[in-house]
């Protein structure tokens, strides 16, 4: 592809690639995959995006392109790369490189984190008013897409582009334009959103550098809880670190921002203090470190702290515990009770009545544990008969019914493809991993799906009713543009049915 653009400071890739659309003319989201990716199945991801080596490949090389670059200067990887183990960092660098099938937001956390992701794209408008004058075009910047990061640092609060993330458009690449970025007043931002703001800016700017490790990280907030004199011997209390964060932050802010902190043993803020067995956000980590730091404190520094915590100390201590604990500190009573619980109904239950005595033989005696409940482990002789696979299937039968009950009559509608029906009806997974057990399921794919010549023509059916006719007669180009179509992808029957239609026009002047 020639004259693709060049990466500006801090721009999104995903920025970069609808500048080059807008550059060369090119309205088909798709076209613009074939110049760009050679696919037409790429997702235009925000934040954590794949294929990158066709990017870099687009890039002249006397500039020092690589995947690693682009992924460390222009994605938001950098947010998640530090927080991740090294071994899945390396893994996913390789994603980004060719094709990750969403692997990459499931394996750093992002999918099921607790700090849920924007739904559009957001913008400062005198930022943006700053890029005019310096660039002379509107981009879209890293710092303003973090979740958390609700702040310009220099200017307030951020504004929600009409762009959504996870649209129906998800292979449309949407440039910065005054029309998509209305020039709002803007508000005064939180003293709290600014603090993050200046943290993520940092992380941001860090190069690329190896992961701590679990155990690295376990060491760092014990320290830490002890420098505050947060702790009762060895013993952290989680009380006087949980008041510290919420006089620190206020506890309308952390419930704004999904990082509720509660007494549960689960809650995220005494889990970072024990020993870490998971990743934890980059905004987790701000939020919990913060209060407990000078107010110059910098992520990049305590990262850097981190990786130099020598490794193997924790795991030394915790080899000697367990050769300490042994099977002659476990008393006989707890064995026996455990024993005559879990022949009664099996492991599963017995956890369930005695959850305590199941933790205390874990911790302490877990070979043992682990041999008793194979030896007591229940086999069910007719799995099959847990589950009412007819039942299943005509429930979602009737909701695919409804699903296209509703879209019938709306001619703009999305293609109404196997995938999307799908991702319509709630709960379509066991579908999807079990198809020969919805015979109904599939009939009804067969009979209402889609297929490419029957979008087309729906579509250019779509682009005559907006046309107005018979006030206005349509011109080919104007069909295929309001259609969305082009005649490099129409297919025989549908350039046959346009053919029809302009020729019943054309006999029917006004």
């Amino acid at each position: 592809m020639l004259n693709f653009p060049l990466p500006y400071p801090d721009e999104l890739i995903y920025s970069t690639i609808a500048r080059a659309g807008v550059r060369l003319g090119i309205t088909s989201p798709k076209q613009l995959l074939d110049e760009v990716f050679d696919d037409r199945k790429v997702i235009a991801t925000v934040d954590l995006p794949n294929q990158l080596s066709s990017v870099v490949n687009q890039l002249p090389d006397r500039f020092g392109y690589d995947v690693e670059k682009l992924a460390y200067q222009h994605t938001l990887f950098p947010a998640y790369a530090p927080f991740t183990t090294e071994d899945r960092r390396q893994k996913c660098l390789q994603w980004m490189s060719s094709s990750s099938q969403g692997a990459i937001h499931m394996a750093l956390g992002v999918a099921a984190s607790r700090v849920k992701q924007e739904q559009t794209l957001r913008y400062c408008p005198q930022c943006l008013d700053e890029q005019k004058q310096y660039y002379g075009e509107y981009f879209w910047a890293r710092r303003w897409q973090l979740a958390g990061a609700s702040c310009c640092m220099k200017h307030g609060q951020l504004h929600e582009a009409k762009p959504m993330r996870h649209g129906y458009h998800r292979h449309q690449f949407f440039p910065a334009s005054p029309q998509l970025c209305p020039h709002d007043e803007t508000k005064p931002a939180q003293e709290q959103d600014k603090r993050v703001a200046l943290q993520i800016h940092h992380l941001l700017k860090a190069s690329s550098k190896k992961s701590a490790s679990f155990e690295q990280w376990s060491s760092y907030y014990k320290k830490l809880a002890l420098q505050a004199k947060c702790n009762r011997g060895q013993q952290i209390q989680y009380e006087e670190i949980k008041e510290k964060v919420i006089q620190y932050w206020t506890e309308k802010w952390l419930h704004s921002k999904g990082l509720q902190i509660t007494n549960d043993q689960s809650c995220w803020l005494r889990g970072i203090f024990r020993k870490h067995r998971k990743s934890f956000s980059y905004l987790e980590h701000i939020v919990a470190l913060a209060p407990f730091l000078p107010a110059a404190w910098r992520i990049t520094d305590v990262l850097k702290q981190v990786r130099a915590i020598q490794e193997g100390i924790a795991k030394q201590c915790d080899q000697l515990s367990e050769g300490v604990r042994t099977v002659t500190v476990v008393t006989r009573s707890k064995r026996h009770l455990w024993q005559a619980l879990i022949s009664e109904g099996g492991s599963k239950a017995a956890r369930k009545q005695n959850g305590a005595l199941y933790a205390w033989l874990y911790r302490n005696d877990k070979v043992w544990l682990l041999n008793i409940n194979l030896q007591f482990q229940q086999t069910r002789t007719h799995p099959e008969q847990r589950v009412n696979w007819n039942k299943r299937d005509r429930k979602a039968v009737k909701g695919l019914m409804a699903i296209r009950d509703k879209y019938e009559c709306l001619l703009d509608s999305p293609r109404w493809s196997k995938n999307w029906y799908l991702s319509e009806l709630k709960k379509s997974a066991t579908i999807g991993k079990n198809p020969k057990k919805f015979p109904m399921v599939q009939q009804f794919f067969l009979c209402y799906c889609e297929d490419t010549t029957d979008y087309q023509i729906r579509r250019i059916t779509w682009a005559l009713v907006r046309c107005q006719y018979p006030t206005h007669r349509p011109e080919r180009w104007q069909l295929l543009r309001t259609s969305g179509l082009s005649d490099e992808r129409l297919t025989p029957i549908s350039e046959q049915f346009l053919q029809e239609v302009l020729k019943y026009y054309a006999g029917n002047t006004i």
